[in-house]
């Protein structure tokens, strides 16, 4: 009889145990909470970013960061794609600022970077999609020139991780009043791609 209460209650023990080991968390997890994950890119992008552009979060998609880079800033000629001197100093600046932190600390986080042209609502469609798209990849050819000659060791990667989109005036910008805003619709905007957590 007592074998059997030693037998029960060893039982007993190990399926208490078994229980709580269970319902106890891991001390360590395997793959960062999104919530956190997302906070650590978002600071670390904010941190790399100059001070006259602003880094956005998509509303409609969680996964996606915008920075937008107005036309004061890039300083595109009327009508090309021809980059002024302020707007190539900017990019030669920028761009291996923004490709260190892509391509180091974030690296598995990131899934891919687009950079978008968008235009004002001048001219035909056609036109404004070539200009677009012209004006993107003028951005991603001289940024992949700044970060060549400035930090070649991401080089290779960034190049991953870029590809060059035009929108023409498709994603046009409204003041609050709900006017066309031109200024404001001509940009180019850095899409940046998040990688879904655990993956």
């Amino acid at each position: 009889m007592t074998s059997l209460a030693v037998i029960f209650i060893l039982l007993l023990v190990v399926t208490v145990s078994a229980s709580r080991s269970i319902e106890t968390p891991p001390r360590l997890a395997r793959h960062p909470q999104p919530e956190a994950a997302s906070e650590r890119v978002w600071s670390a992008l904010r941190q790399a970013l100059p001070s006259e552009l602003s880094l956005e979060r998509d509303v409609s998609n969680p996964g996606i960061l915008r920075v937008a880079i107005p036309d004061s800033v890039l300083n595109f000629e009327f009508g090309k794609s021809t980059l002024a001197p302020a707007g190539d100093r900017f990019l030669t600046e920028f761009m291996p600022r923004y490709a260190l932190t892509f391509c180091g600390v974030l690296r598995d986080q990131i899934a891919g970077i687009v950079i978008e042209g968008h235009t004002d609502d001048l001219g035909r469609d056609a036109l404004n999609l070539k200009l677009s798209q012209e004006r993107s990849f003028q951005v991603l050819v001289r940024g992949l020139e700044a970060i060549a000659t400035t930090v070649p060791t991401v080089h290779a990667c960034f190049l991953q991780l870029a590809s060059a989109s035009g929108r023409g005036k498709q994603d046009l910008v409204y003041d609050e009043a709900g006017h066309l805003d031109p200024q404001r619709s001509r940009r180019v905007v850095l899409k940046i791609l998040l990688r879904p957590a655990g993956v």
